[in-house]
């Protein structure tokens, strides 16, 4: 900021009466005595000792002046420069829109485009109950809705047959086109690491239209995304708002949604907790801890303070000189680019958008709104916000929503004490809360997943549409335009396939700007629809008074009111609800009629007629469970290692009672099958453990089976040191296989006994070459006498050789089950409807390929039995299909004895587990020593 000149020059106290001294304009002089501020009095004196009055005509044109005056100050173009930013950044009306039922035309429009009558569905409008009508969008806008519109001539017919119509999709907090797929250096533009402080950052300088992602987010029903800098950084930079349409031009300025708007809403990323500090701390640099972090904020805070102050005595200054003549101050308009964008944060011009999880992080930042008097609009993440919704509300000047995940936790330490909850509880207390991607974190081809969750964890249906419509769009100020179906909004719609919150929902069509986006498209393939599906819950557990509640202390049990139970060998049903299960000693002992059981003295569970039960569910391969509770913290449990290629068993660094096995048992995943950790190829010997025992003496079912399967990676993600390259990771799994092969005496070496199938060999695996190549391998070495049980675990790229695996005898393990082409060598990912009729999985099981399901994250355990229900959505599955994709299959494809699932226990839930709304109601067995009801396993 530039230093005021000092000039020996007359003021003026008076409009006419010139006088020496050094007395203020009196108007400047009663704003001033305003202020209590002494410093800011200070630099306002030496602003208007600084103001100059000179000559620049004719002496008679300032006949009335006793004396002429030296030409000083800067020019009148920089003067009137600074006095157009004073009007600027003064204004009254910035960012004041008129009502949407008053807008006409999008100046996103593209000529040429036709009007389009969507007529016959159901409209959910982003805040209201659904009504059945037609919506009439021209000029890129909505202009009439109701029932029987009027067709204009010249219009496009839509029948949407009684499918549902809602407003695009609001992602509020994307990586998409910064953090481009397939992820590469070249492409990593979301985070500026040279500096904990960068503001200045703007993430429109790296977004990439062609990311192939954003047809992906398209065919979720993305229509608008807020584009953030990434969490590494205390101050992040920039973000900026563009619709997903793209245009000819592939200009980012014509993707901005106020495209043509001098007046646009600005935004800013900030960050607070463990990334920034993790980041610069490793680096020997500040922040290292959350007081760093505290002091950079306050500093840089400080500073753009300052030069407010001094933007706003300019004004001031510049403001009180006299009307005649031509004065003009020595000193321009004080500015520095690098505080630009902060300055307009603490003037209301940026609207911000802090990631921050945990309950102090979110306290610390609220308190510096209030030092410095600037708005929070949003907290991101906030995985602790649920705990905290008062202090929310002392944030300066406005309460902040959240903008949040329905379900992730356990990643890190921030996100460990996450509820999925969260959403309702915050909502309960007056916030505001949206669903987000955080692209490429959720894959955002599925972000109405994220809201169909949070309204089975307790947001209304109108709540969680509104998360992903009209809440995010009122958070980035541009609730005139996008986020609802009214007259005069941005014709951006999307029509689904069923409705939106049902499990495997997806669009049939996507609209940006009145505009169909996804490509052959026929509406006249589509099936009629009845009346939307209405969510009921699920009936509760009915506990008789008379009876001891429902624990782990009890070992005898009937439940009744089951409508299904379904087997490995079949399914039974009665369509009355009349089967039942029976519990002995924490043993099922009977389930299906069961009339030779007496129920006497014995606690009765009714589920209403709506009860089905389910064998076990398992998670092969899900990376930490049982070994490390958080996987940043090598602390919390066994770690990883990284510095040979040795063999070990996962059996010997096994944990219980951990976070994530209880939550996975509450989900019903009662066995889970973990591999130790490595950098390398070799990644050890997985064991077979119940995720509900309290540790290894629980029982003989606590550890099910010390030696499961012979796990090893191939891929980028296995090169090192040891092993540089593909091809060397290739021969040494070879070579391990060749020796293990030969050496007929050593019954200990785990690839002798891969080798000779006695242990299956489960390769992580992604791309499709390396898969034809680890499977011609096996074929060499069955020339030579081998048996290899080769299982592919990832497997991103096996459909593309599903009849050369169903040849070649080869299991898959998907993980996760909906893929995306994030890296380099497995972009053949099949997204699935609406872009794909088939999807790796629909692909391997019709060439009869053995396939089972996984988690790939943590909050995957939780969803196992919807995982399957998706499947069975996406392939026509029977119930039982479903299943076993992620139970018996699973327990074969790894060797676990016949029968060792339903060994493991059962699990009894209070409706259909293949959708959203009913629970867990009771579990038998997986390592507890009775009966666990009502877990409640959101």
């Amino acid at each position: 900021m530039a230093d005021y000149q000092h000039l020996p020059q007359d003021d003026y106290e008076g409009d006419h009466a010139p006088r020496t001294g050094t007395s203020f304009p009196r108007n400047l002089k009663k704003a001033l005595s305003k202020r209590s501020n002494v410093v800011l009095l200070a630099t306002a004196a030496v602003a208007i000792l600084a103001a100059s009055t000179f000559w620049l005509g004719s002496s008679n044109e300032w006949s009335h002046h006793p004396t002429h005056f030296e030409t000083v100050g800067i020019s009148a173009e920089r003067f009137q420069y600074g006095l157009d930013k004073c009007e600027q950044i003064h204004r009254k009306d910035k960012h004041t829109y008129p009502g949407a039922e008053t807008r006409t035309f999008n100046p996103r429009f593209v000529n040429g485009t036709k009007p389009t009558l969507f007529k016959n569905g159901f409209i959910f409008d982003g805040v209201n109950e659904a009504i059945k009508g037609d919506v009439l969008v021209d000029q890129g806008v909505v202009v009439k809705m109701g029932e029987s519109v009027e067709v204009p001539e010249d219009a496009v017919v839509v029948d949407l047959k009684g499918h549902i119509l809602t407003p695009g999709i609001v992602d509020m907090h994307s990586h998409l086109g910064v953090f481009s797929m397939p992820i590469l250096d070249a492409t990593n533009d979301f985070n500026e690491m040279t500096d904990p402080l960068v503001p200045f950052a703007r993430s429109i300088d790296g977004f990439n239209p062609s990311d192939v992602a954003r047809e992906r987010a398209v065919s979720g029903g993305i229509t608008s995304i807020l584009v953030l800098p990434g969490s590494s950084n205390l101050m992040g930079g920039e973000a900026y708002a563009f619709k997903l349409r793209l245009p000819d031009t592939l200009s980012t300025e014509d993707m901005l949604i106020e495209y043509g708007n001098k007046d646009k809403w600005r935004y800013m990323k900030m960050a607070c907790g463990e990334n920034p500090k993790n980041r610069y701390g490793h680096q020997a640099r500040m922040p290292s801890t959350r007081l760093g972090e505290g002091w950079l904020f306050r500093e840089r805070f400080s500073k753009a303070t300052t030069l407010k102050r001094a933007q706003d005595d300019w004004c001031a200054a510049a403001g009180a000189l006299p009307k005649y003549g031509r004065h003009r101050l020595a000193a321009p308009f004080p500015e520095e680019l690098q505080y630009e964008s902060l300055v307009g944060l603490l003037r209301g011009d940026v609207r911000l958008n802090v990631h921050c999880y945990e309950t102090h992080d979110i306290e610390a930042m609220v308190d510096h709104s209030n030092e410095f008097e600037f708005e929070i609009k949003a907290f991101h993440h906030a995985l602790d916000a649920y705990r905290v919704p008062d202090i929310l509300k002392r944030a300066y000047n406005n309460v902040p929503m959240v903008a949040t995940f329905a379900a992730k936790f356990g990643y890190k330490k921030e996100a460990f004490q996450a509820s999925v909850l969260s959403p309702k509880i915050l909502v309960d207390a007056g916030i505001a809360v949206a669903m987000k991607s955080d692209h490429p974190i959720v894959d955002s081809q599925h972000l109405i997943y994220q809201a169909a969750m949070a309204h089975h964890y307790g947001l209304t249906e109108l709540q969680a549409l509104a998360s992903v419509t009209s809440v995010p769009a009122k958070a980035l100020g541009l609730e005139h335009r996008i986020g609802k179906i009214a007259v005069g909004m941005d014709a951006d719609l999307v029509i689904w396939e069923k409705h939106p919150l049902s499990l495997g929902a997806h669009p049939l069509q996507v609209y940006i700007d009145g505009i169909a986006q996804i490509k052959n498209v026929d509406p006249e393939d589509w099936s009629e629809q009845g009346e939307p599906l209405k969510f009921e819950e699920s009936p509760e557990l009915v506990v008789p008074k008379a009876k001891d509640a429902c624990s782990a202390n009890s070992k005898d049990a009937v439940f009744t009111g089951i409508k299904k139970i379904i087997r490995e060998e079949g399914e039974e049903v009665s369509a009355k609800g009349e089967l039942v299960v029976v519990v002995r000693n924490g043993q099922v002992v009977c389930s299906g009629l069961c009339r030779q059981y007496s129920n006497k003295d014995v606690a009765v569970y009714d589920l209403g007629g709506e009860g089905v039960v389910v064998p076990s569910l398992l998670s092969v391969g899900t990376k930490f469970l049982g070994l490390l509770e958080i996987p940043p913290e090598q602390r919390t449990g066994d770690g990883a290692l990284n510095l040979q290629p040795v063999v070990i068993n996962a059996a010997d660094g096994l944990k219980f009672g951990g976070h994530h096995m209880d939550e996975a048992y509450k989900a019903g995943v009662l066995v889970g099958v973990t591999a130790p950790f490595s950098q390398h190829v070799v990644q050890g010997v997985s064991v077979a453990f119940s995720t509900g025992a309290e540790d290894a003496l629980s029982g003989k079912n606590a550890v099910l089976k010390e030696q499961v399967a012979l796990h090893v990676r191939i891929g980028q993600e296995s090169k090192s040191t040891l092993f540089p390259t593909i091809s060397s990771q290739i021969h040494f799994l070879r070579s391990s296989l060749y020796k293990g092969l030969s050496n007929v005496f050593n019954t200990d070496d785990v690839f002798a006994q891969a080798a000779r199938g006695s242990l299956p060999l489960v390769i992580e695996v992604y791309n499709r070459d390396e898969i034809i190549r680890v499977v011609q391998i096996k074929a060499e070495l069955e020339k030579q006498g081998a048996h290899i049980r080769l299982v592919l675990l990832g497997a991103t790229e096996a459909w593309t050789v599903a009849d050369y695996l169903a040849k070649e005898n080869v299991s898959v393990i998907l993980q996760p089950y909906h893929c995306t082409p994030n890296q380099w060598t497995a972009q053949r990912c099949l997204p699935g409807a609406p872009l794909t009729k088939e999807t790796g999985l629909s692909a391997l099981h019709k060439a009869g390929v053995q396939v089972g399901l996984s988690a790939f994250e943590f909050e995957d355990l939780r969803q196992m039995s919807w995982f399957a229900g998706w499947a069975r959505s996406d392939l026509g599955l029977t119930e039982k299909e479903a299943v076993g994709l992620v139970s018996w299959n699973l327990a074969k494809i790894v060797g676990l004895s016949k029968g060792a699932v339903e060994a493991a226990g059962v699990v009894i839930f209070n409706g259909s587990p293949f959708e959203f709304g009913p629970k867990v109601a009771a579990i038998v067995g997986g390592g507890k020593p009775g009966i666990e009801c009502n877990p409640r396993a959101f």
